[in-house]
């Protein structure tokens, strides 16, 4: 079988940046990402990259900022309300934290922090970033049905029902 549109797909992998810097891994922990392809949940081109591939391949490739999470908008900050910033403690310059929107939480990054608003940088953290991948493939297998319509993997360990999202516990 190979990774192709309403498969779930098992790897390990490791992120790095131009600096070689890992950014993200899943190796080492014995717990591997599992994600539907072809439903959004990954960024473009790591779908892309990794199409066509079969269990126990391994890929190692690069994603352009175009393909991945775009390039950085100089122009894409705010000043936002702390009230409405998810975080922990004290709010600083240079932390990640999540906005509350209408869509839901969104990633930023904090420029400056005053008395009562923070100005947010929304960009992606790592938009406008090369990203290096180290992937290998542990499993594929047919989505089900159910997985296909939520657009997303139901958990194994929950004999395979979601009960998180809106189509599943409505």
């Amino acid at each position: 079988m190979q990774v192709s549109h309403n498969h779930v797909i098992t790897l390990h992998y490791q992120l790095k940046d131009d600096n070689q810097e890992i950014l993200d891994k899943t190796y080492g922990d014995d717990k591997p990402m599992v994600y539907l392809h072809g439903h959004r949940q990954m960024i473009r081109g790591f779908e892309a990259a990794v199409k066509g591939a079969v269990v126990g391949d391994k890929r190692d490739f690069m994603v352009m900022p175009a393909e991945g999470y775009g390039l950085r908008n100089v122009n894409n900050t705010q000043r936002i309300p702390t009230k409405y910033l998810k975080h922990e403690g004290k709010l600083s310059a240079g932390q990640t934290i999540n906005v509350n929107t209408d869509t839901g939480a969104k990633p930023g990054t904090i420029i400056k922090v005053g008395k009562f608003n923070a100005d947010v940088d929304m960009n992606h953290p790592l938009a406008g970033k090369n990203l290096h991948f180290n992937v290998e493939i542990i499993n594929i297998r047919a989505a089900t049905q159910e997985e296909i319509t939520h657009g997303h993997v139901h958990d194994s360990a929950d004999n395979g029902e979601c009960g998180g999202c809106s189509s599943c516990v409505d």
